[in-house]
């Protein structure tokens, strides 16, 4: 239970989300009002793009509180990145000794420090699988950030805090409640943006910050992926100079269903070779590769994934999705091969890793015209997706689950291509034919619909389809959409 509600206050749609909650969350510190030498602003800024030994080699003599940020900063973003155990008692050592210096003074930019390092760590631990320790970091940065304000109720810095800490625990499940309730933590999706907004307009060196978060938040908790798209892009600089603002690119533009964009942003980071090698680009290539039904380069960019990634999340995913490229190309063999590797790799942290072992435990691969529909129509390609969607009848489909899927695979097709009346008939046969099967078409079903009729600014009818998406008790995405369904009520209150 614990290491569930951990996941989705800390972490949100896998490693990468979780990896730039963190990244743009320590960005917060005001570089222009707050760095006091050009030596930390030139550090800090080597930290964000993932050259923490350089950035350590500047601030070697160096102490205080704006030092320790960058110096942790530095340490924690190469642990996310990388998994490397033989670093984590050292780089854990170094953060203890922070924060007992922090300790002995209690000023305005102290307790800020002090609970953004809280933060960063409870992603490490969380990400390293100590999941007691991530809980008491996020509690500690609560409390910390919530003293800072009370005391210094005029720093606007750590309103950033407040704002992502709100943003966080506004949209965990209404299941895991009576847990912050324990604890005493309030948090509103609503209330962390609008603290995001006045960032923006009270302190001009933090408006790239919380434009970056605020991006977050619209792309992964509200679901308004082309919103955030694009307000990232109109910061034409951070994109070209900053890695893992980059890497936000791609995601975001995968997860809009661009590919194609997706695919371009990340054969740029990969031409930027400066610092620690983001080896998890890989893994993001293999997925639009695979949309697109590219399958040999896919199998190619997973395979450099597995072979350079050290540490193991993702990894049972990645060679479960070689063994579907295989299965598309009909190559049995070659997919029995991975699949089997699969099974017997990486672990069952993310979300991908645990529907790759679902899938595999229940030993049956989809239909592969299903599959194809699903890809293309998730990568945007839906040139294809029409053709497949044309050339294919429910009558085909001996098995309810795979008619079900097909109306749910047409209606994500119409969705996606702004055809709401056919989407919406197809959401609705979907649910209608799910009946009481723990399959996720139907929840997601009812989710679609709530996001429709919320663009049609139907709120009586959204809210509707929101809390029946909440209704639904068994099914493999249960807490994914009950944590989009949950924040989507909470925006149209």
């Amino acid at each position: 239970m614990l290491n569930s509600f951990l996941r989705h206050l800390i972490k949100k749609a896998g490693a990468c989300v979780c990896l730039f909650c963190f990244t743009v969350n320590s960005q917060a510190q005001p570089i222009n009002d707050w760095a006091t030498s050009e030596t930390l602003a030139t550090a800090y800024k080597l930290a964000l793009n993932v050259q923490p030994d350089e950035a350590k080699a500047l601030l070697k003599y160096t102490s205080g509180p704006q030092a320790y940020y960058v110096t942790s900063l530095a340490n924690a973003i190469e642990l996310l990145i990388t998994e490397d155990e033989s670093k984590f008692d050292a780089y854990e050592d170094s953060y203890e000794q922070k924060l007992d210096a922090l300790d002995k003074v209690k000023t305005a930019e102290s307790l800020f420090v002090k609970a953004e390092l809280r933060l960063q760590w409870a992603f490490v631990y969380l990400k390293f699988g100590h999941e007691f320790d991530a809980a008491w970091n996020v509690r500690q940065a609560y409390i910390t950030a919530q003293e800072c304000r009370k005391s210094f109720p005029k720093f606007v810095p750590i309103k950033k805090t407040i704002g992502l800490l709100d943003i966080m625990i506004g949209s965990v499940p209404e299941k895991y409640t009576w847990i912050l309730d324990l604890l005493s933590m309030k948090g509103s999706v609503e209330r962390g943006l609008k603290e995001l907004e006045e960032i923006q307009l009270q302190s001009p060196s933090l408006t790239t910050e919380a434009t970056l978060l605020s991006c977050l938040a619209q792309g992964f908790l509200l679901q308004q992926t082309q919103q955030a798209l694009d307000e990232l892009e109109r910061n034409s600089t951070i994109l070209s100079e900053n890695r893992l603002a980059l890497f936000l690119s791609a995601v975001l533009a995968a997860k809009n269903s661009d590919g194609e964009k997706s695919l371009a942003y990340l054969n740029q980071l990969e031409s930027k070779t400066s610092g620690t090698p983001i080896y998890y680009l890989h893994y993001l290539k293999g997925e639009s590769l695979l949309h697109k039904g590219d399958y040999d380069q896919a199998i190619d960019a997973y395979r450099t994934f597995v072979k350079l990634y050290p540490g193991e999340n993702y990894l049972k995913d990645a060679f479960y999705k070689m063994g579907i490229c295989y299965w598309l190309k009909g190559d049995a063999g070659q997919s029995l091969t991975f699949l089997t590797k699969a099974r017997n790799s990486g672990n069952e942290s993310t979300e991908a890793d645990k529907h790759a072992a679902r899938s595999l435990t229940e030993n049956t691969i989809s239909n592969p015209i299903l599959l194809k529909i699903r890809y293309a129509t998730d990568g945007g390609y839906y040139e294809i997706a029409k053709d497949l969607i044309q050339e294919t009848s429910t009558g085909e489909f001996l098995i309810l689950k795979d008619q079900v899927e097909f109306n749910y695979r047409k209606a994500r097709f119409f969705h996606k291509t702004n055809q709401l009346s056919e989407a919406k008939q197809l959401y609705l046969e979907s649910i209608k034919l799910s009946a009481e099967n723990p399959w996720y078409f139907a929840p997601n079903a009812c989710l679609q619909l709530g996001y429709i009729y919320e663009a049609e600014k139907k709120n009586s009818e959204a809210k509707i389809y929101f809390k029946k998406a909440l209704s639904y008790k068994r099914h493999e995405y249960k807490n994914s959409i009950d944590s989009k369904a949950k924040s989507a009520l909470e925006k149209l209150k």
